[in-house]
């Protein structure tokens, strides 16, 4: 009896293993098709051979419309009120809304849009003939006295912004004797005009353009050459594009071009000392620039270039201005360095701004260095107060304007209170 039992429970175990064993060998597609048949049996679903045509599939083909219908039909407690077609178009709703061109409010016969079955009274050919004025009425771009104005309006990002100011000051001011451009101290009227236009598309690419002019008139009685000086002459031009690195850093190509409008003479004498393009300082340059983003308006930049090409032109043959720029026998001259920019603009206390433009170029022969700063108080929204200093530093000049005291270093100061208006 006992070896009985042990045969039957041999028995059993090989059949589980065998069927196990077979289990494994059927493929997954064998699994799929019992599946189906399993849900076939059951009567899940029904494979329909022949599909009635409907009108109300238009839904599904006719331009995209949100009907309010289908939002309410998916919030209902009847679960039955939500049907295939409104499922689908629930789902362009959500997943793609860009699309949906249309709403129902548009449209008159809401009712035939709307509704899955033939109105009482009305005939299918009568039902097709409304819906197809519905279509057609539709497709016109002309809005009717039925839509409904949302006062949306889409506008086109515009990623310039340009900004000026124009000024009409007096001023003192202060010349070092060894000032390169000449000039006079004294008394006298400046008037500045200063534009921008910044391109930013915040993410990428920024394009700085910047137009600084300054023209000044002095006269004096000690002076008996001349009516009136120059004492105030620049018209220069900065642009700077940008190509952002990392958060704070931008790879850079900077750009200056600056020259005079008039000539430029001394007190009780004739001889020419600059002009109009004469010279003419026009640099390249590459490299890395360092803009943090500050608060309330103030701006920082850091720009390293050891790639720099300068070039000065003098388009005036008075042999004197050619002296004074050691130009002898040539018109251009071209140099290669490197070169540093700073520019900074800062609001110390309400009222009361710091703005400085520093630059470095070194062409391992030579350095020339500026550095401007301008301190501006404005009393009102036109009238304004400005304190104006300039550091020039230029070891590439003739040794007659080597002064005792400074050196090679040159400086220029005014003080002027006047009008100003922005725009």
């Amino acid at each position: 009896m006992k070896k009985l039992i042990q045969l039957s429970i041999f028995c059993l175990l090989a059949l589980t293993l065998q069927a196990q064993d077979h289990t494994r060998e059927r493929s997954v597609f064998d699994r799929y098709i019992d599946s189906l048949m399993v849900a076939h049996s059951r009567q899940e679903f029904k494979l329909v051979e022949e599909v009635s045509i409907s009108p109300f599939y238009y839904q599904m083909f006719f331009p995209q419309t949100y009907y309010s219908t289908v939002t309410h039909n998916a919030l209902a407690l009847d679960s039955t009120a939500l049907t295939p077609m409104n499922l689908q178009l629930l789902r362009i709703y959500a997943n793609q809304p860009s699309i949906v061109q249309h709403y129902d409010a548009q449209f008159k016969n809401e009712t035939l849009l709307e509704s899955g079955k033939t109105p009482a009274g009305q005939s299918s050919e009568d039902m097709k003939k409304e819906l197809q004025t519905a279509i057609t009425s539709s497709s016109k771009d002309k809005v009717g006295e039925d839509d409904l104005d949302i006062g949306l309006k889409v506008v086109r990002p515009n990623f310039w912004k340009t900004s000026g100011n124009f000024s009409l000051k007096f001023q003192q001011n202060y010349f070092s004797e060894n000032w390169y451009q000449g000039g006079n101290n004294s008394g006298t009227m400046l008037a500045t005009l200063n534009l921008s236009a910044i391109y930013n598309d915040t993410k990428k690419i920024t394009w700085e353009n910047r137009l600084d002019v300054r023209l000044g008139f002095t006269t004096t009685h000690s002076d008996t050459c001349h009516t009136f000086l120059t004492n105030n002459d620049k018209l220069q031009l900065n642009s700077k594009l940008g190509l952002k690195a990392t958060k704070n850093w931008n790879y850079t190509i900077s750009a200056e071009a600056k020259t005079q409008m008039m000539p430029g003479y001394r007190s009780n004498n004739r001889l020419k000392f600059s002009d109009f393009l004469s010279p003419l300082d026009v640099s390249v340059s590459t490299g890395m620039d360092f803009k943090p983003k500050l608060n309330n308006g103030n701006t920082l930049s850091l720009a390293l270039l050891p790639l720099s090409y300068k070039m000065r032109f003098i388009n005036s043959h008075d042999t004197n201005i050619h002296k004074v720029n050691k130009f002898e026998n040539r018109r251009v001259k071209q140099d290669y360095g490197s070169r540093i920019e700073f520019n900074c603009k800062f609001t110390i206390v309400k009222n009361f701004s710091w703005k400085c433009r520093s630059y470095c170029f070194s062409s391992f022969e030579y350095v020339e260095a500026e550095m401007e700063n301008v301190f501006t108080y404005e009393f009102s929204k036109y009238i304004t107060t400005d304190v104006y200093t300039l550091w020039r530093f230029d070891d590439n000049r003739p040794m007659k304007y080597y002064d005792d005291n400074l050196g090679y270093f040159q400086f220029k100061e005014y003080f002027t209170l006047g009008l100003k208006y922005n725009f």
